[in-house]
């Protein structure tokens, strides 16, 4: 049995040129906290969630150093939604993140594994590396328990 058996579609997978605002509008309505982002041929390209939001959110010198103190800044709630409110109008092409996909015939126990060792979703893509929809956990034990 492969992976296709637990696919889910994606209803609205964002695009490089997006705003960031858009994406995070998607990403309350869709109730999810990744998206896969495709180019014009509906080939995955890259991710984007709350990760890269809080990301940019973040002093960059928090992201380069483990165990920074960070308890010297003060940015209030105010002040951080200023700086998304200047990030609001960004591509989100410049800020998604690479991540490993899965071709539609993966084994669903290598598949298990993957979700296992890690990954919350996997974009799942075929021989020309469209997308084809998402594997989460959620969906994966969801179907599984649906075959009991």
């Amino acid at each position: 049995m492969n992976s296709e058996m637990i696919v889910s579609p994606v209803a609205a997978p964002l695009h490089p040129d997006d705003a960031i605002a858009d994406a995070l509008e998607s990403l309350s309505r869709q109730g999810v906290a990744t998206l896969p982002v495709v180019d014009g041929d509906c080939r995955f390209i890259g991710a984007f969630g709350l990760r890269e939001i809080i990301g940019m959110l973040l002093p960059r010198a928090a992201l380069l150093e483990t165990g920074l103190d960070l308890s010297f800044i003060g940015d209030s709630l105010a002040q951080l939604g200023d700086r998304l409110g200047r990030l609001a109008g960004d591509s989100v092409g410049a800020h998604m993140s690479p991540h490993r996909t899965i071709p539609i015939r993966t084994a669903l126990v290598e598949t298990l594994l993957l979700l296992y060792r890690g990954d919350s979703w996997l974009p799942v893509v075929d021989d020309a590396g469209k997308l084809v929809g998402v594997v989460t956990a959620a969906d994966a034990l969801s179907r599984i328990s649906d075959a009991v």
